[in-house]
């Protein structure tokens, strides 16, 4: 049945020439070009405006956090320019802590170590003091003592008991002759 067709389509042609298939047929150069101009149209006024809008909007959209990227280095820059000053600011006042702690605990000890002097030579004072009234005390003792064997060797030598008054005065100033010749 196809080639009744063919067959049917080439009977009413007629005589042509033969196809060149290179060159189109005038009527198909027509049709073409209107479908071109039809569809240029349509792209340029219908597709093409909302492809160059999102470009657009895409660019923008880029600029824009290009530009807000920038200025948040920039913020942060600041930032750690801030952060960095506070820190040295924040070690600057530590040190000065540590040296007036340091400061503090040299004149703590400073007093420490004069409250000791002045007691040490508070403890030998009263120590010499304690010592010289015991030397008193036992010079004293050692007067009675002296004194006593003293009157005893005499009573013995001279078999007379003596005065004990008189012998304390006695005993007394010999040993106070003696104390002011050493």
């Amino acid at each position: 049945m196809s080639s009744a067709i063919v067959g049917v389509l080439a009977a009413a042609e007629g005589p042509s020439e033969p196809l060149n298939p290179i060159i189109p047929e005038v009527n198909e150069l027509f049709y073409g070009l209107l479908f071109f101009l039809a569809l240029g149209a349509l792209m340029k006024f219908v597709f093409l405006p909302p492809v160059l809008r999102t470009m657009q909007a895409r660019t923008d959209k880029i600029r824009g956090d290009m530009e807000q990227a920038d200025a948040i280095k920039a913020q942060a820059g600041s930032e750690t320019a801030d952060y960095q000053q506070s820190l040295a600011a924040a070690r600057a006042e530590s040190v000065r802590i540590i040296e007036s702690a340091r400061a503090e605990a040299e004149a703590e000890r400073v007093a420490m170590v004069a409250a000791a002097e002045q007691q040490a030579a508070q403890l030998r004072a009263e120590a010499a003091a304690e010592i010289a009234q015991a030397k008193r005390s036992a010079l004293a003792e050692m007067q009675d003592s002296v004194g006593s064997v003293a009157v005893s060797a005499a009573s013995a030598v001279v078999k007379t008991d003596l005065d004990p008054e008189a012998q304390h005065q006695l005993v007394q100033q010999y040993l106070d002759q003696a104390t002011s010749a050493n």
